[in-house]
């Protein structure tokens, strides 16, 4: 046997090996959940794999599903994650909470983290779908009616604003979201913001200042609101959605109208979204 044939016989052996792993969790997924459950899960190279279960019931039921799901959790690699969905019923538009958890993080604290903070989002939010991911700390209120979405916006940021300030040190990439029509995957407005990432291994900005960084995404997203508001305002042509964002660090408010199709940017849309809200709000900064 050459060098290479050898190469590819312990290639094949790691995917074999990967691929039973897999089923292995899958079938234990499958095991926990209940019988109408739908369990799956897609790998994306060697070691790298992202499970899927989805249920209809409670929302508030979460917990329960993390809990059964511990056996799972566990067995999670670096690399893996997993994505537990609940939904209300079965109707494509139901609501629905959804909170993916990495194998890297998935230490007790993590996950008790994640679980509260569900729980306190459902109970404030309880007529909108709610995603929390467990990667970087992000956090989604989907599916709000555009005249709530300005109150909507400032009893989100205030839940983000206390979150940060006891857990700033475990999530300094959290992001939080709003968002206003269309789906969940596929919004016609969202609104965010989010804490600046470190850039390829460099190591993570001391919390000293993080927090300034914190206040002013907090402060930035609040003197925004008025645009927001004007947004809302604004009819989204069917087939793009409206991206309104702040710039890293500095916080400079911008706004993208993505063409779902391609999933680029179209200027002249933004140009006229841009337009609109600084028609319904003169003292608007917000740039395209």
């Amino acid at each position: 046997m050459g060098f290479l044939d050898f190469l590819d016989g312990t290639k094949r052996a790691a995917k074999a090996s990967a691929a039973a792993a897999t089923e292995a969790l899958v079938a234990d997924m499958t095991a926990a959940l209940p019988h109408d459950a739908t369990v799956s899960a897609r790998s994306w190279g060697v070691g790298t794999t992202t499970y899927t279960a989805a249920v209809t019931g409670t929302r508030r039921e979460l917990p329960i599903l993390v809990s059964r799901l511990n056996g799972v959790i566990t067995g999670l690699g670096r690399t893996d994650d997993l994505k537990v969905r609940i939904a209300e019923s079965a109707a494509p538009d139901a609501l629905f909470s959804s909170l993916t958890i990495i194998g890297q993080n998935r230490d007790a604290d993590a996950l008790d983290f994640l679980v509260r903070t569900h729980g306190e989002l459902l109970a404030g939010f309880p007529g909108s779908s709610v995603l929390v991911d467990g990667s970087y700390g992000g956090f989604t209120v989907s599916g709000v009616a555009g005249d709530d979405a300005v109150p909507a916006a400032r009893r989100l940021v205030t839940w983000w604003e206390d979150m940060l300030a006891a857990e700033l040190e475990h999530w300094p990439m959290s992001e939080v979201a709003m968002t206003i029509g269309g789906t969940a995957e596929e919004p016609d407005i969202s609104y965010s913001v989010a804490l600046d990432e470190p850039e390829d291994n460099a190591a993570p900005a001391p919390l000293e200042e993080k927090r300034p960084e914190a206040r002013r995404a907090v402060a930035a997203w609040t003197r925004s609101l008025p645009d927001l508001e004007a947004l809302a305002k604004t009819r989204v042509r069917p087939g793009y959605a409206v991206r309104f964002s702040f710039t890293p660090t500095k916080f400079k408010p911008r706004v993208v109208v993505e063409d779902l199709e391609t999933g680029d940017e179209d200027e002249d849309e933004t140009a006229e979204v841009v337009a609109a809200i600084r028609f319904h709000h003169p003292a608007s900064t917000v740039k395209a």
